[in-house]
């Protein structure tokens, strides 16, 4: 009788053991837009936001242009910045953590490889600029084209980031003063991609004239809108029924690829 009783007080403890374990694991979904990274708070230990947006605010003015020779004499926090890019592990982040992950990454690389080739006029003087260096992103190694056109956009399918990846050119979007973040994703999209598609865009009867972007990588906004003029229409509502006629003519201003800077 008393073997018997200390074997149910022992099947006790564990059961109680395992319902406490369980109940401190993350919660999980299948479905990462919903993942639960509370519960692990060295997730994004190494990747310092705050730092990279005291850097922005520092060399990057209101107009998004960027202050190249005071970030070549003062680029130890953007290489700190890039080392926790190559090393951090981001597979717990949720779907918007990852993609404001590799923007961040994407935008920080081009201030790097400029500063590193500075001084230059367009970073289409400088042989192979997206394509022949490689970058440790998370523990991978990428191009930067690699990582817009095999990463970011098949990954993601938001055409949005067209209005955030900024490639070191006048004619990209602006750089922003802060980096990019998961809580504030949304908004700052909608932001950046209003302010770049009115300011690029132009409608005189039939005739619309906008970014190369919309020509480049046409079939993004295809693909989110139906066409580049429904797409267009979106932020642009007062043209929509010009944008989406059957008629309109579209042309895509040549691309300024001099330098973005100040």
């Amino acid at each position: 009788m008393k073997t018997s009783i200390n074997a149910l007080f022992v099947m006790l403890l564990l059961s109680l053991g395992c319902s406490s374990a369980t109940e401190t694991n993350p919660v999980s979904n299948n479905n990462n837009k919903t993942t639960n990274t509370s519960n692990n708070p060295t997730v994004d230990a190494k990747l310092d936001n705050d730092s990279y947006d005291a850097l922005l605010t520092k060399f990057v003015d209101v107009n998004g242009q960027v202050d190249y020779a005071g970030l070549k004499d003062d680029s130890q926090a953007l290489r700190t910045f890039v080392s926790a890019i190559g090393t951090s592990d981001i597979d717990a982040f949720s779907t918007e953590q990852q993609l404001a992950f590799y923007i961040n990454a994407y935008n920080a690389l081009v201030l790097l490889e400029v500063i590193d080739q500075y001084p230059t006029e367009s970073v289409m003087n400088i042989d192979n600029f997206f394509d022949e260096k490689k970058f440790k992103v998370a523990g991978k190694n990428y191009s930067l084209n690699t990582l817009e056109n095999d990463l970011i956009r098949p990954t993601f399918k938001e055409p949005r980031i067209h209005f955030a990846l900024v490639c070191a050119a006048k004619s990209c979007p602006p750089l922003q003063q802060k980096a990019y973040r998961a809580e504030t994703l949304e908004s700052d999209f909608q932001r950046v991609s209003k302010a770049f598609i009115e300011a690029q865009t132009t409608v005189d009867g039939k005739n619309i004239t906008t970014s190369k972007i919309f020509d480049w990588f046409g079939e993004d906004f295809v693909e989110s809108a139906g066409s580049v003029g429904q797409y267009l229409a979106i932020y642009l509502p007062t043209e929509k029924a010009a944008l989406e006629a059957s008629d309109a003519v579209f042309t895509f201003s040549e691309y300024s690829w001099a330098l973005n800077e100040q």
